[in-house]
């Protein structure tokens, strides 16, 4: 957590700073062993307890290298763990879908996860079936040059674009 920002208080804003941490995480862009361990302090004082959020809080220095698996299991212990399928084309469309599905579930900004979807799905894997309408809806609202949106319309449109992205991409089949 940066500094001047006040430590979670609920249990709910602790599983929102969790979740932030892993909508940057499940794409490769993971937070320091240290802040984890620190997040994880502060979900705890909030009242938030899972066995694996406990030992993530309680690690020592020479034990962080623990954090990332433990992190993983904190994720899942919270309902909100990523397993993307091994095929990478698969495992992108399966992020997109995490990310508009924590859209939709009112954990992820609108703004900011479609332009996460947009610049590390779309932009990378391109045209298809699935991303289309994404893609031509940004690209719409990139450059239409006609009068500001209010940010009402903007966020309902986004929230509408996430929305449909989870009925065209399906659900990652579960492991056997």
């Amino acid at each position: 957590m940066p500094m001047g920002e006040k430590a979670p208080a609920t249990r709910a804003e602790a599983v929102r700073e969790l979740r932030e941490i892993a909508h940057a995480w499940v794409d490769g862009r993971h937070t320091e062993p240290a802040d984890l361990a620190e997040a994880a302090l502060r979900a705890l004082c909030a009242g938030l307890d899972t066995p694996s959020l406990l030992h993530l809080a309680a690690l020592n220095r020479c034990e962080r290298d623990l954090a990332p698996e433990l992190f993983d299991r904190v994720m899942d212990e919270l309902g909100f763990g990523h397993h993307p399928p091994e095929d990478y084309w698969e495992g992108r469309l399966a992020l997109a879908r995490w990310w508009a599905s924590e859209i939709v579930g009112g954990w992820l900004d609108p703004a900011e996860g479609i332009a996460l979807i947009f610049s590390q799905v779309a932009e990378a894997y391109g045209r298809c079936e699935e991303l289309n309408p994404l893609i031509d809806a940004v690209s719409f609202c990139g450059g239409d040059g006609g009068p500001p949106r209010p940010p009402e319309a903007t966020t309902a449109q986004l929230n509408h674009l996430a929305r449909d992205l989870l009925t065209r991409i399906p659900p990652p089949a579960e492991p056997f």
